[in-house]
């Protein structure tokens, strides 16, 4: 490593010189597979491959419009290469790559963008940033910014081996020319690149100006509150007024910084306009604060660029040995997830002639109908950590027999149901032109019928439910992306077909054709288990109106019987008419709702015959007893039935649902479809096996990833080697 001037023909090593090479190498590595596309959005994931790129050190320099920044980056590199002028000069980051040569080499340069293309004259270099900036902001205005990042490599002698971003400036009003929200945005910029705990922070300041109006320190403080990874660089102190100094700010009593402060003096406007080179420039600076001894000490330990230099060397350089450790970490975990990604998805291409004959291709389907009836199950029992109020979809599917459908069954208002009108009217319409002599017999028997009728929705929505879970587990089975097993993952991206290592079953996910036609399968065999299940219930629902239980009716009747003996017996043997109101009108106050939960079936036996006598003749022969009372009376006890027998559906559709559909689909959701494999033409079988070109493209950027990682392991082997 350097610590001489850039430029000047010498280059000394340093003992941080390997891990700072490391550091290049790897993000070399990483631009040449693309591990970079995450720059352009920090914090916002455009790629489904873990990134190398974030774990490595970086030095991102941030500061106010024409704070200074280029002319401190060019006079670190030794070269004269970035746009100048007035208003905002760079408006994409430059990601800006330095690398050391031997004296007498020719300095260069190189743009990912133009990888073939090798500058040696950096006025071109220049050029082309302007140039490529202008082509990518073309349609967003000549003055628009952009957070799609430059990478710019440069080779030069005595260049240090570092790696910096250079950011647009910092700047607090928008110009004429430029959107309005250039300034937000600006800053939205910047925050994203410096965020990161491995970034350290380069704050530019202008020594001319107040520091506590310095945009680079105030931008610096969000993103690291306590400035423990934060260096201060001032400039322009031959510009400070006269009988004023820097020396408050370079101690650190103004703004303490943990990594310091070092102040530099570069080259003026007029320097520039008249063709002052790098190397003059190095040594006016060095004569600058040779004449100021007086004011910042004989002991330049941070003032000049030669300090700087060796300041950003020694600062990176610890943050690499630091974070050496998780690289590695990362290489390794990144490199076994992408090897069982790489593995489901087969490691060579396939098509239909990669299979020796019929027997093979009709192997493979089969071989995937039954990794895909795995998955289906797994579906139903697995554990849902996406934020979902509920787990699997077999918590689901118990939910909706212990909730929705007791809930569902006991919204049916059997009370509004049988209004006297109701009753009158059906009770009227069943004598016909022959009114009934004693119990209205028919009546009784058609308004159980109606009321059974209500319950039918209830039990439908309760399959239609079971049936949502089922399609839902289906359809996660055979997805091409399946929902991250845990929510603390990275989400893929949504514009990429991807295919998430999480299921056994790579064949469908392989072989699209094959895949639409398991699932139409599996999708028709649900829909058939699904109608057999609506009739098996419905059927359970209109059997309660086809034999009615009226050792029902005589338990109640039996009940108000003792009611009235008892009554009688507290009166001396009489029954006032006060007593005989209130039994009159105990059959209201009978409730069925607590037959949901409780075991009423267990009283309620089968009966010889049908309502041949009813239990209520001797309320209805009572001279007494008058229309309203008697119809009353029919309402409470045919509601009182219709309450057990929902009491009992809450109990028994679950157990037919269960059995019917969703045992029956965990057994064998593709059976059927299983079972006409056999009879397909080659033709048909040789179309399932064409494989989905998004598997073969991600299986292409796999390799080039892994083999990316293979490389970034060599590299780090061989440095941590160095070290031991």
């Amino acid at each position: 490593m350097s610590s001489s001037v850039p430029g000047d023909g010498t280059a000394t090593p340093a003992p941080m010189e390997p891990l700072l090479k490391l550091v290049n190498k790897l993000q070399e590595t990483c631009a040449l597979a693309g591990d970079v596309g995450d720059v352009s959005s920090p914090g916002q994931k455009t790629s489904s491959f873990p990134s190398l790129w974030e774990t490595l050190p970086q030095i991102v320099v941030v500061g106010g419009q024409s704070s200074g920044k280029s002319s401190v980056l060019e006079s670190i590199v030794g070269r004269d290469f970035l746009p100048r002028g007035s208003g905002i000069c760079t408006r994409r980051p430059l990601v800006l790559q330095l690398h050391g040569c031997e004296p007498g080499e020719v300095a260069c340069a190189k743009f990912l963008h133009k990888p073939k293309v090798v500058f040696t004259d950096f006025s071109e270099v220049r050029k082309e940033i302007e140039t490529e900036t202008t082509r990518s902001l073309a349609d967003k205005g000549s003055k628009a910014v952009s957070a799609d990042p430059i990478m710019l490599s440069i080779k030069a002698p005595g260049a240090p081996s570092l790696t910096l971003v250079d950011m647009p400036g910092l700047t607090k009003v928008a110009t004429k020319d430029q959107p309005a929200c250039t300034v937000a945005d600006i800053e939205q910029m910047a925050k994203k690149f410096i965020t990161s705990k491995n970034v350290v922070i380069v704050a530019v300041s202008a020594a001319n100006a107040d520091i506590a109006t310095s945009d680079g320190i105030r931008i610096a403080k969000e993103c690291d509150p306590h400035f423990q990874r934060t260096l201060g660089i001032l400039t322009k102190l031959d510009l400070m007024d006269k009988g004023t100094d820097a020396t408050e700010v370079l101690s650190g009593k103004t703004v303490g910084l943990n990594l310091g402060w070092c102040a530099v003096v570069n080259r003026s406007q007029s320097d520039i306009s008249s063709g002052v080179g790098m190397p003059a420039a190095r040594d006016a600076e060095r004569r600058w604060f040779d004449s100021h001894k007086e004011t910042y000490g004989a002991d330049t330990h941070n003032v000049g660029t030669d300090v700087l230099c060796k300041m950003l060397v020694d600062i990176l350089g610890a943050a690499v040995r630091f974070q050496i450790p998780k690289i590695q970490e990362s290489v390794e975990r990144s490199a076994r997830a992408l090897e069982v990604e790489l593995n489901s998805l087969g490691r060579h291409s396939l098509n239909a002639s990669a299979f020796e004959d019929r027997g093979a291709l009709v192997h493979e389907v089969l071989r995937g109908c039954d990794l895909f009836e795995q998955d289906f199950v797994s579906e139903l029992d697995s554990q849902r950590d996406d934020g979902a109020k509920t787990g699997g979809g077999g918590e689901t599917i118990r939910r909706l027999f212990e909730e929705t459908l007791v809930t569902n069954l006991k919204r049916v208002d059997l009370h509004k149901f049988y209004d006297l009108k109701r009753v009158k009217s059906v009770v009227d319409a069943s004598d016909g032109y022959q009114p009934h002599l004693v119990a209205p017999e028919m009546g009784i028997r058609k308004l159980i019928e109606l009321g059974l009728r209500t319950l039918h929705e209830p039990v439908l929505t309760c399959v239609d439910g079971v049936d949502r879970v089922l399609q839902q587990a289906m359809r996660l089975s055979a997805a091409t992306k399946r929902r991250s097993s845990s929510s603390g993952k990275s989400p893929m991206n949504p514009n990429e077909s991807t295919i998430n290592s999480r299921s056994s079953n790579a064949t469908l996910r392989r072989f699209p054709e094959l895949r639409a036609a398991v699932t139409n399968g599996a999708s028709d065999a649900l829909h058939k288990l699904k109608v057999e299940t609506i009739e098996m219930t419905s059927d359970m629902v209109d059997m309660e109106a086809s034999y009615f239980d009226a050792d029902f009716f005589r338990e109640i009747q039996s009940a108000e019987q003792a009611k009235l003996a008892e009554s009688s017996r507290k009166n001396g043997g009489g029954v006032t008419s006060n007593e005989r109101e209130r039994t009159q009108n105990s059959s209201s106050e009978l409730s069925g709702d607590h037959l949901l939960d409780a075991d009423r079936d267990a009283s309620v036996t089968a009966s010889g015959g049908a309502l041949r006598s009813h239990p209520f003749q001797t309320r209805f022969e009572n001279p007494e007893f008058g229309n309203d009372a008697r119809l009353s009376l029919i309402a409470s006890c045919v509601r009182v039935y219709v309450e057990a027998v929902r009491g009992r559906l809450a109990k028994t559709v679950p157990k037919a649902v269960v059995h019917r559909l969703v045992l029956r689909a965990r057994k064998g959701i593709c059976r059927e479809f299983v079972a006409t494999v056999g009879r397909r033409d080659d033709g048909e079988l040789k179309l399932w096996m064409k494989e989905d070109p998004a598997v073969v493209k991600r299986r292409d950027a796999i390799t080039k990833r892994l083999t990316l990682l293979d490389k970034a392991r060599d590299e780090i082997a061989q440095v941590v080697g160095e070290y031991r």
